[in-house]
């Protein structure tokens, strides 16, 4: 009963979608992709939906899409025993060749295990390479390249950087080796540039725990580089699937760059994906307009546009593509502009395209603290740009913030209610929503040796923004979790040891701090803890491009709040990456 209702559900969700592709099964390779969350945030994921198409353009191949079932679902599953199914086919996962898992989030991991228990695999490498006929695990995305250490005993091996480049060589080889035994085909893997093997590589640790080295075997690379794409160009942009359950509900998105040469020293975005690339307008606007055409053929009309891209008025051509939306008469929407690129074109572009609320980030309540992680904007700036957002006819504003940053004091967290304010009585706004966030130290940036604040310390400074700001009127506080965000820096910065913790967490109702307890997992060890220069980081033997003292200068810079000028691609060598 609960596989029929299931079944069901899939047909439903499958008659609504636009660009679902159908290919059969017979003498091909069989990928079950899965996003490790439910349907409705795993077809909200550009990048998903990109590998889905990437994957079925080869003829060789056959993809399908698995998701996390929604809770009720999921209960009556585990509840009855019946297995995971693919949405294309409503095929059992377990019959597929290869489970590829797209990576994005690090409180994700468990979801990925249990779409691994739920398909009726074992959830580590280990064991399903002692049963004949299991898929091989694959994984990528962000949070797969960045550090894939806490999740290498679950995964086969890894797709380490941009799957443009990577995957019509895996699938090549999977192919070729399909009939192989499972050594031979990840040895074959691990040859390709771009492919990591978790099993290849032997970490030995130091009595308390940090790694003291990771030991390369059976010949394989001491490094496993990244692969990126020179030229974005030739490949596919745009939203494969069209779909109303989505956060953006038959929206098509479009990336029109990847990268970004800011250098913000917290975030990951702008390190680990270097350098810069914007892609042709051409080829954006022309990717837009194809699945336009597909959303005649079934009832969406004018479909609205998203455009993605870590900054998305860096683009060159920006206001060209989006001022040929407009003139098309097309709605279009952005993530968020930087206060310091805001100009009266810009805004007048997003009015027209539909926005109704402009989004902007200082991050931090102080100009100082803005140059310790290189967001060099005072307050007078983005005060400007929230002017221009109003007399381009905004009456809302989105404005994000980070608490706990590297050398944050007391004034520099005071400075957020302050500004915002300042902000505020400008103007009769109908709405400000300041949304408050933790620091997290990710891998890959200049901030990875930086030490956490603890869940408390971070819970109490978002709790003392909102009492700040509840007078004030029109203004509305939206915080994080602190405690998901000391989870979630745990999980960035880990390795495997946290294989137990996870395993719990799969099999039990438990949180994650009871998990942490019961498998000896200290989370001060990997969120709070500074590290120093010469230690071992779990990502040391993989090559992002970037060099590691580069990104210590930069954390140095940061603790005396020097700034660093943005990219120069192709003609700087700071970092590595361009000249490496």
């Amino acid at each position: 009963m609960a596989a029929r209702r299931l079944i069901e559900k899939i047909r439903g969700r499958l008659d609504r979608e636009i660009g679902t592709i159908y290919k059969s099964h017979a003498g091909r390779l069989r990928f079950a992709l899965a996003f490790p969350n439910t349907y409705y945030v795993g077809m909200s994921n550009l990048g998903f939906q990109m590998v889905y198409r990437l994957l079925n353009d080869h003829d060789e191949v056959v993809c399908e899409r698995v998701f996390l079932p929604d809770l009720p679902d999921l209960e009556e599953l585990e509840r009855s025993g019946s297995p995971l199914l693919t949405m294309e086919s409503q095929a059992r996962v377990r019959s597929f060749d290869v489970l590829a898992f797209s990576l994005s989030y690090e409180l994700d991991y468990v979801n990925a295990l249990k779409i691994l228990t739920l398909s009726g695999l074992e959830e580590t490498a280990s064991q399903r390479s002692a049963r004949k006929g299991s898929p091989l695990v694959i994984a990528g995305g962000p949070a797969a390249t960045f550090n894939p250490e806490t999740m290498s005993p679950f995964v086969d091996a890894f797709v380490i950087g941009e799957a443009e480049e990577v995957l019509p060589e895996l699938v090549r080889v999977l192919v070729d080796h399909q009939r192989s035994d499972r050594m031979e085909l990840l040895l074959k893997s691990a040859e390709l540039g771009g492919v990591y093997v978790p099993r290849f590589y032997e970490p030995e640790y130091n009595e308390d725990g940090a790694i003291r080295r990771v030991r390369a075997t059976h010949g394989v690379s001491e490094k496993v580089r990244r692969r990126w794409a020179p030229v974005l160009e030739p490949y596919p942009a745009t939203t494969a699937i069209l779909t109303p359950e989505t956060e953006f509900s038959n929206m098509v998105l479009a990336e029109v760059a990847r990268g970004c040469g800011r250098q913000c020293r917290f975030c990951m975005a702008g390190y680990a994906f270097l350098p810069p690339r914007a892609r042709p307008p051409g080829a954006v606007l022309g990717g837009i307009r194809r699945m336009e055409e597909k959303a005649v053929e079934r009832p969406v009309e004018n479909p609205r546009i998203g455009l993605l891209s870590a900054s998305v008025f860096d683009h060159p051509s920006s206001l060209l593509i989006c001022r040929s939306l407009v003139e098309r008469g097309r709605l279009f929407s952005i993530s968020s502009t930087r206060a310091d690129t805001l100009n009266r074109d810009i805004v007048e572009a997003l009015h027209k395209g539909g926005h109704e609320t402009l989004t902007m980030a200082p991050e931090a309540g102080s100009s100082r603290l803005r140059l310790t992680i290189n967001k060099a904007m005072s307050d007078d700036e983005i005060l400007g740009a929230a002017a221009t957002a109003w007399d381009g006819g905004f009456r809302r504003l989105k404005l994000y913030f980070m608490v706990g940053l590297p050398t944050e004091t007391a004034e520099d967290l005071a400075g957020i209610p302050y500004l915002v304010s300042r902000i505020a009585g400008m103007f009769a706004w109908e709405k400000l929503i300041v949304s408050v966030s933790c620091f997290v130290p990710k891998p890959w940036t200049p901030f990875q040796w930086a030490p956490m604040e603890a869940e408390k310390r971070l819970a109490d400074k978002i709790s003392g923004v909102r009492r700040a700001l509840a007078p004030v009127r029109s203004v509305e506080v939206a915080g994080e979790s602190a405690r998901e965000a000391v989870v979630q820096g745990v999980l960035a910065r880990g390795d495997r040891q946290l294989q137990d913790a996870l395993v719990m967490l799969n099999r039990e109702r438990i949180s994650w701090r009871a998990a942490f307890r019961r498998s000896g997992v200290d989370p001060a060890f990997y969120a709070q803890r500074p590290r120093h220069k010469g230690e071992v980081l779990p990502w040391d033997h993989l090559d992002l491009g970037i060099r590691k003292r580069y990104l210590w200068q930069e954390y140095e810079r940061a603790m005396s709040a020097a700034p660093t000028p943005a990219c120069i691609v192709g003609r700087c060598r700071r970092c590595g990456v361009c000249h490496g």
